[in-house]
């Protein structure tokens, strides 16, 4: 396997992770907890085959140049070039721009549904539509839930699922068992204080036991409204997914791969286990942050 600071070989010449590593105790990134430690991986993914390529979101904006130089290392006899994206967010996105301009994508694949109870949804969705619509040269294809896409021999599936934030989709790819799990699963980090070689964003067979507690800590960080819920749709919708479908791999959009049937399985058991974690927390009632209170007009204040 071939792996870099900025790149990893998950399936030789079919899929590469792409991005770069973050303390996870050094900077005030909201969707990490503070009390977190460790180095975390931040990615996008790469599928090809034969002559098609597709990239699952983007990666951060900070890690540009590693991303870039894993994309260039990935295009050698492709033609079909599009990207595809599991959330409207930044750090999905927001190196689209750069992407277009020097990679030759020309096709961009967003999901979504019309809702009526995912009103604040819909309004995200045509306001991402427009950004896209408007890029010359462009074309901006929408795909529903449930729907197939194909990148040559490989098929990915648009998956909507329960454990989310707003307009969040997974993917799964079917000759691979790859499973894209955006912001999901994203709780394994690698205790160092920098990259060096070595330092691997693959979890091997044979690691650290993937502990509730963990996954719960990343999840509370990024979802808070899963604290005094009652889990049992999720629990059910995570049950439904595992029983459809082979899965060899997650692949979530920060934190480790998590390689192999047996570690998917823990994972997946780590992630349940969370859930009751955070169901079993009270709920704190909502208050004014001070910050914003002190801002505003004393009349407005009081």
């Amino acid at each position: 396997m071939s792996e870099t600071e900025g790149f990893a070989e998950v399936i030789p010449g079919t899929l590469a992770a792409v991005g770069g590593w973050l303390d996870v105790a050094a900077r005030p990134v909201s969707w990490l907890p503070p009390a977190g430690r460790g180095l975390i991986p931040v990615q996008g993914y790469i599928l090809r085959d034969g002559g098609s390529w597709l990239m699952v979101d983007t990666g951060l904006a900070v890690h540009w140049p590693l991303i870039a130089d894993g994309i260039r290392r990935t295009l050698e006899g492709t033609s079909e070039r599009r990207l595809i994206t599991t959330r409207r967010e930044q750090d999905c996105m927001i190196n689209l721009p750069a992407i277009l301009r020097d990679f030759g994508v020309r096709e961009v694949l967003y999901a979504g549904v019309l809702n009526p109870l995912d009103f604040f949804e819909g309004v995200e969705e045509r306001d991402a539509a427009a950004r896209i619509e408007a890029t010359p040269g462009l074309q901006a294809t929408r795909i529903a839930p449930g729907a197939v896409t194909s990148i040559g021999r490989l098929r990915l599936e648009v998956l909507r699922v329960e454990l989310r934030l707003l307009a969040t989709n997974w993917f799964y790819e079917t000759e691979t068992a790859t499973l894209f799990t955006s912001d999901a699963f994203a709780f394994l980090v690698r205790s160092a204080p920098s990259w060096s070689p070595g330092l691997s964003r693959l979890r091997a067979a044979g690691e650290a036991p993937m502990r509730a507690e963990d996954a719960a800590l990343f999840l509370s960080a990024k979802m808070d409204w899963l604290i005094g819920i009652d889990p049992a749709p999720i629990l059910q919708d995570l049950d439904a997914i595992q029983a459809a479908r082979p899965i060899a791999r997650l692949c979530p959009g920060f934190g480790l791969v998590i390689e192999g049937e047996g570690a998917v399985r823990e994972a997946f058991d780590a992630v349940r286990g969370a859930l009751r974690i955070l169901a079993a927390r009270p709920r704190q009632p909502w208050r004014f942050p001070d910050a914003l209170r002190d801002a505003l007009p004393a009349e407005k204040a009081a």
